[in-house]
């Protein structure tokens, strides 16, 4: 089963995706753990639209390795990066309003940043 469509994990300006599949697959995996809907405010980001945003130049997006995932209540926060780490993705960003997280390998990982 896949939670997550094309469309919401294509870059908004262009449509364009490139998209990890293990990645989806672990994100499937974390949202069927988390027990709640995961909304996708960002997936893939073409290298336009990363600049557009004001994205990282070493941002994993990109690379389509990266999302951020809506998290607006600390009770959403929590079921977020419980099933991030259930599913075994340890590079988690916390912000007031989303949870990143992405799977880039050539990034130290198991960290958790604010």
């Amino acid at each position: 089963m896949s939670y997550f469509s094309d469309e919401e994990l294509a870059c908004p300006c262009c449509g364009e995706l490139i998209f990890n599949a293990r990645f989806r697959q672990d994100l499937n995996a974390a949202r069927t753990y988390a027990q709640i809907p995961f909304k996708i405010n960002s997936g893939y980001r073409c290298p336009k639209h990363n600049t557009e945003v004001k994205g990282s130049e070493t941002s994993s997006h990109p690379k389509g390795l990266a999302v951020d995932i809506e998290a607006i209540s600390s009770r959403q926060r929590f079921r977020v990066v419980f099933g991030l780490l259930m599913a075994g993705l340890t590079r988690i960003g916390i912000r007031k309003t989303f949870i990143h997280v992405d799977a880039d390998r050539d990034k130290d990982q198991e960290v958790c940043w604010l």
